[in-house]
């Protein structure tokens, strides 16, 4: 049983994603998805779903057909197998849906590293992710233990951290980390807990607002989806259209906020 704050930080978080369809409730431009089940890539048809996803709405971007079925035998019992998509491009989900462009994976039991007994690790779940051209952007908490003192108002002080993991054809040095294996992959991180994850000393993250403590994320990306040319998407001089009824260029996320429901929803 996962604990209060994690499913809580979740739900916020899709509140943050929603703000650009501008309070549209049907078919929205962009669909904010839970656990959505995906092909994980590189996996050989192997599924895998992260915490959130965000998908570009079907007005924008419809389904692909669906592929005939295998031909059933004759006097078969059973139904044949469904055709896996994980091949597809462009990528589509376990039901047909196309691929999230967006994935946020919270972690707060799950470890940062992978184990030694088969569980996959909070960061390297993220950088998998990245594997696949169609999502451009993974967002990811990671929750530390409660520590053993308390802050002025009695709540358990908590170590944070977020990344956002992007493209970038001209990244800034002081601002974005290469990830190794993944070229043009970089991630950004905040330590936004009360206390630093790396030193124990209080953060600076103690109010709404703060421009050190926000995550933005264009917006654009979440309706990447460039022409196919020659069983590969054509990137060359492409440019996204986003339509006219989004409201926002950007995702904000106030990491105070999200601090903010770990502490109030933590045991203390």
């Amino acid at each position: 049983m996962e604990k209060d704050e994690r499913g809580f930080v979740i739900k916020r978080l899709e509140k943050y994603f929603d703000v650009p369809n501008g309070g549209v409730v049907d078919n929205p431009p962009i669909d904010v998805g839970g656990s959505s089940a995906h092909y994980r890539p590189r996996g050989r048809g192997e599924p895998s779903a992260p915490d959130i996803a965000i998908f570009p709405g079907l007005a924008i971007i419809p389904k692909p057909p669906t592929p005939p079925p295998h031909p059933q035998r004759r006097f078969a019992r059973r139904a044949p197998p469904r055709i896996s998509r994980h091949r597809e491009i462009p990528p589509v989900n376990k039901t047909g849906r196309p691929h999230a462009r967006i994935m946020c994976e919270i972690a707060v039991s799950q470890r940062y590293q992978s184990g030694n007994r088969g569980q996959y690790g909070w960061n390297p779940k993220c950088i998998r992710w990245m594997q696949q051209q169609y999502v451009r952007c993974v967002f990811g908490v990671k929750i530390y233990d409660p520590r053993a003192t308390r802050n002025a108002v009695g709540q358990l002080h908590r170590c944070m951290i977020a990344r956002l993991w992007t493209r970038q054809a001209a990244p800034i040095p002081e601002r974005h980390i290469a990830v190794a294996g993944l070229p043009g992959v970089y991630y950004e991180e905040w330590n936004f807990g009360t206390h630093d994850y790396y030193t124990g000393a209080l953060t600076a993250c103690i109010g709404s607002g703060l421009i050190n403590y926000q995550v933005n994320i264009p917006v654009q990306e979440v309706f990447w989806n460039p022409s196919i040319i020659g069983g590969s998407p054509s990137i060359a001089g492409y440019v996204i259209a986003v339509p006219g009824v989004v409201t926002a260029p950007n995702f904000i996320i106030d990491l105070y906020q999200i601090q903010q429901v770990v502490l109030q929803n933590q045991e203390n």
